[in-house]
Parts: C-alpha cells; sequence; structure tokens
C-alpha cells in the first residue's frame, strides 16, 4: 500500500508491505520536492519540523485509500501522484479525484472530510471546499442537504477511469 502527501514544499511517499494492519508504520519513507516547491524552502533542507509533521498512522487512509483503488479501478500510487501533479485548476480530473476521496473519507467515518482533505494534501480548506462545491455543480458528486456526504456520479467514475488509460481533461 502506498500514501502520498503533501507536506510544506514536500511530497511525502510511504510504502507499507502487503497485508500490514493499520497498526503497522511504514517500511519506507520518501520525501522529495514538489514540482511547484518554493526554491527557497527547497533550499533550506529537510528540517526536523517536517519530518514531525509526517503522520505515518494509516488506520483511517487505508479503508479509505482501499476503497478509492477499488471505485477507481486504479493503482492508488498513480492516482495519488497524480494528485500531487495536477495544477490547482478546476479540471474535470482534479474535481473527480477530489471527489472521490471526500466519498471515501465520507464512508471511512471522518467527521469532517473537507478538513481531512486539506490536511492531507497540504490544501487551503476554503479551495477544498469550494472545488467540492463546483464538484456537485459539474456533475461528479451527488448533493446531500445539510451535513457531509454524496456519492461518486457516472461522470467521476468514467473520468477516474479515463485517468487510468491516460486520457487527458481540459480545464474549464
Amino acid at each position: 500500500m502506498t500514501v502520498i502527501k503533501r507536506t510544506g514544499a514536500w511530497v511525502v511517499t510511504m510504502y507499507w508491505p502487503e497485508g500490514a494492519s493499520g497498526s503497522v508504520g511504514p517500511r519506507e519513507v520518501h520525501v522529495v520536492p514538489a514540482d511547484d516547491a518554493d526554491p527557497q524552502e527547497v533550499a533550506r533542507g529537510i528540517s526536523s519540523t517536517v519530518l514531525r509533521r509526517i503522520n505515518t498512522t494509516p488506520s483511517r487512509d487505508f479503508a479509505a485509500m482501499r476503497s478509492l483503488e477499488k471505485a477507481a479501478d486504479m493503482d492508488i500510487r498513480q492516482l495519488g501522484k497524480r494528485l500531487t501533479s495536477l495544477p490547482s485548476g478546476l479540471t474535470d480530473e482534479r474535481l473527480a479525484v477530489l471527489s472521490a476521496l471526500y466519498v471515501h473519507f465520507v464512508d471511512a467515518g471522518e467527521r469532517a472530510p473537507a478538513q481531512r482533505l486539506a490536511v492531507g494534501f497540504d490544501l487551503n480548506p476554503a479551495t477544498v471546499k469550494g472545488h467540492l462545491r463546483a464538484a456537485r455543480q459539474r456533475g461528479f458528486l451527488t448533493k446531500v442537504e445539510g451535513k457531509a456526504g454524496g456519492q461518486l456520479t457516472d461522470k467521476a467514475v468514467q473520468t477516474l477511469r479515463g485517468m487510468k488509460s491516460g486520457a487527458g481533461t481540459e480545464e474549464v
């Protein structure tokens, strides 16, 4: 199992052996500069503060990521890399990925799934909420009144499957 997170200027990739339970830490951790990282921050190197911010507890992530892998019919490592490499705009691809992550965090019992997305991928919480609103408006995520939730639409699933086959999307 692979989990990829963004921490400041760094992309953290953690690997767990096949069949590992949620109580076992990762076997490998790779920390590399993000493509769009501030050069001055990268020049300062990986500090102990950056390392302390890496959450290696996989339990909730494992359930959500396994579900996402099934729904997207896609290797989670590919999806994580795709998300960290996507531009911040409102592309179909980005909205589908964020919607899928959101649904699976909700299904995993996360009380604040949008906040979890923001923290897990080092995004602004207001941006995540705006993107989820756009995902609902553009038909990637169903609406639920008054609480967290929703389901992926066929459009979202098709977009995720198109990512697997290498299809690109245009920003609108």
